[in-house]
């Protein structure tokens, strides 16, 4: 794994797409592989400009009792302003190589966004993790802060 000042930066590796399950994307994305709970794994965008992570209202429902609903939101989308809740979930990151990783997250939910679209965004996840990306190998590193 990667290594800062000769002490360990991340404790996993996982290959990343750049391209995703969005039909007709014609420009570069980093989609990385997530899991949550028991569901099979799934690609997420990786965004780091967006607010919030925005989790697929399917996947949403499908973790029941799991999906901690915190209160009503409102998102500015590129879809435009949606309505919905932030909640709060584990997420795991399945490794290719070294240990995988799971942390809590926060996530937006809205009935109207388009259902297959998980986004991975700054505040309430990746800001409470470390990340590095390899784009010449497509490889994505992660571990925890401390």
């Amino acid at each position: 794994m990667l290594l800062l000042a000769e002490e360990p930066f991340t404790q996993g590796r996982s290959r990343f797409s750049d391209h995703g399950p969005v039909v007709g994307e014609l420009t570069a994305k980093v989609y990385i592989r997530v899991q949550f709970g028991e569901s099979r794994p799934l690609l997420a965008q990786l965004d780091t400009g967006a607010a919030w992570s925005v989790l697929d209202p399917v996947v949403a429902r499908g973790l029941g009792s799991s999906f901690d609903w915190m209160k009503p939101a409102i998102m500015a989308t590129r879809f435009g302003n949606l309505s919905g809740y932030l909640g709060r979930t584990p997420i795991s990151f399945p490794a290719d190589e070294g240990a995988p990783l799971t942390v809590v997250g926060t996530f937006f939910v809205s009935e109207h966004w388009p259902s297959g679209l998980t986004f991975l965004g700054y505040s309430g996840l990746l800001d409470a993790m470390r990340f590095a990306l390899d784009p010449q190998a497509n490889d994505f590193y992660f571990g925890l802060p401390w």
